[in-house]
């Protein structure tokens, strides 16, 4: 009984983890930019980077160069070859179209926020760009929601003759769950993994037919006596 408890709350749990939205969240004004992600219940700040962090990660990395220079060289092991890389990223190229299409169909646009106030020191140019903006920022919208799910979208612009450069104020914030985002890298890991293991194993057939190959064609010929 003690087990299927055990079991159950288990179950629970991974269900409630996979409930877990997970996104992230930029936006641009005045001030600057900023960059944060969503975990849970919590944001995270990417950008711009706190100071005091700044300096701890300079410091682990000068340790980290410092080690590195202490200890004796070593010969680096083979890199794939650019030719090998590119095969192999053509092989992909279908999984990855596919998990693309898969990460458009899931990914969610929380927020989708855009204030602007257009002014230039020429009242005719600033009405002529006023209209063009508007014109842009209204089909990048109809693109946004004619391929993602926009959950809110506020878009609003001005124009503003006191003003002798444009100012804006830019938001977006995008979500997931993690059972959306595992059921993209699942299937994409796993095709990876496959095609890394098919082109391996034809190259080991390839070594291995090679030298028999190379015999056959000794045995064929005899070698000639002057």
């Amino acid at each position: 009984m003690t087990g299927w408890i055990v079991l159950l709350v288990l179950a629970v749990l991974v269900l409630l983890v996979c409930l877990v939205r997970l996104g992230v969240a930029a936006g641009y004004d005045e001030r600057g930019g900023w960059v944060k992600v969503h975990l849970g219940p919590k944001w995270v700040t990417l950008y711009p980077i706190d100071p005091h962090k700044a300096a701890k990660r300079q410091e682990k990395k000068a340790r980290k160069a410092e080690k590195k220079a202490q200890k004796p060289t070593q010969e680096e092991p083979d890199k794939p070859t650019l030719g090998g890389a590119l095969d192999l990223a053509l092989d992909l190229l279908p999984d990855v179209k596919e998990a693309a299409g898969r990460f458009r169909r899931r990914l969610r646009i929380d927020d989708l926020t855009l204030y602007l106030e257009w002014g230039e020191p020429d009242p005719a140019d600033a009405a002529i760009h006023y209209g063009q903006a508007w014109g842009a920022a209204e089909a990048i919208a109809a693109f946004l929601e004619a391929n993602f799910l926009v959950k809110h979208r506020d878009l609003s612009l001005d124009l503003n003759y006191q003003l002798d450069k444009p100012r804006l104020t830019l938001r977006a914030a995008l979500s997931l769950t993690v059972a959306q985002l595992l059921a993209i890298v699942l299937p994409l890991g796993w095709a990876v993994m496959k095609t890394i293991w098919n082109r391996r194993k034809q190259r080991q057939e390839a070594a291995t037919a090679a030298p028999e190959r190379k015999g056959e064609a000794n045995h064929g010929k005899e070698p000639s006596c002057q």
